[in-house]
């Protein structure tokens, strides 16, 4: 019996251990897709904020290969104090009063309509900056720094909850054309600055968040089916090793060399003294105990004929 219920345990314990198994393997799953969808959003926040850092990068090359834009002044666009002041104005033969707007300068006015229309941020930062608008805030410092090592570009999301910021930010190349601005500057200095693109995450979190929970009912019921498939095949299992262990036992118990009296046909329990009377048991009963089997008790004729030979007289008569 001992043996019956350690194999039976043995038989458990493997069920608990695949058990165990799946489960991880669903957690795994879930957590590397959960990782990979993340993954996938940042990507497509990243290539947001590429596609405006080079739609600006191309509208600033525009502008400075023509020299910058003069444009009507207005109280928004006003005179830049880091130009030469002979190209700050200019009046055309009409008297209207006009303003050169840089390539610099035309980034910061597109980045405030951005701003209010958008909520996208357009922000140029350098190391070395002209402007002291132009000091770079801590994530850009440390993303510069990656541009000196040769760095292409560089995004990350800055913040918690609500207030979670997706920032893009791109080196900006040294030209001929920048040298006339950066007289100490040389085209070989590639972290002069750069243009960091900021917006909310929250929009992208919020998709995320609905992907994340279908994907998590996805495992979930994935997972209750493994379970439920493992712990059917488990009931049967056993119950199938508990057929097999009975059979054994009736096998077992029935095979082999039984001690038994050549007299009265008593047989000898395993293990007792043979000395005991009470170690001696009847042949029906032995066999009973040990298996399903059921006994009815009757005479053969060569018994009736030796046994009770009045019954073969009066049989005769």
């Amino acid at each position: 019996m001992d043996g019956r219920i350690a194999t039976v345990s043995r038989a458990r314990g493997y069920l608990c251990v695949l058990g165990f198994v799946f489960l991880c393997l669903v957690l795994t799953s879930w957590y590397l897709d959960s990782r990979a969808l993340e993954k996938e959003y940042r990507n497509l926040a990243a290539e947001v904020g590429r596609s405006f850092f080079q739609a600006i990068d191309a509208m600033r090359d525009w502008n400075l290969t023509h020299g910058g834009l003069y444009v009507k002044s207005s109280d928004d666009v006003l005179p830049s104090p880091y130009l030469p002041e002979s190209l700050r104005s200019a009046t055309t033969t009409l008297g209207e009063q006009l303003t050169l707007v840089s390539h610099a300068h035309m980034t910061r006015l597109i980045s405030e309509l951005l701003s209010t229309r958008r909520g996208i941020h357009l922000h140029i930062a350098s190391l070395k900056p002209i402007r002291p608008g132009n000091t770079p805030e801590p994530w850009e410092r440390h993303a510069l720094a990656h541009f000196e090592q040769g760095s292409g570009e560089e995004y990350d999301i800055v913040g918690q909850g609500e207030d979670a910021q997706f920032k893009y930010m791109a080196p900006l190349r040294m030209q001929p054309l920048c040298l006339s601005c950066h007289p100490h500057a040389d085209e070989t200095d590639k972290a002069r600055g750069g243009v960091s693109v900021s917006f909310s995450w929250g929009p992208f979190q919020s998709v995320l968040s609905g992907e994340r929970r279908r994907m998590l009912l996805i495992h979930v019921l994935l997972g209750s089916l493994g379970f439920g498939v493992v712990v059917l095949t488990g009931t049967n299992l056993i119950q199938s090793i508990r057929a097999l262990q009975d059979s054994l036992l009736r096998i077992r118990r029935l095979e082999g060399l039984l001690p038994i009296c050549a007299h009265c046909k008593k047989v000898r329990l395993e293990g007792a003294d043979r000395t005991k009377p009470e170690s001696w048991v009847a042949i029906e009963k032995y066999i009973a105990d040990r298996t399903d089997a059921e006994f009815t008790h009757g005479l053969c004729p060569q018994c009736v004929k030796e046994y009770y030979p009045e019954f073969n007289r009066n049989k005769v008569h």
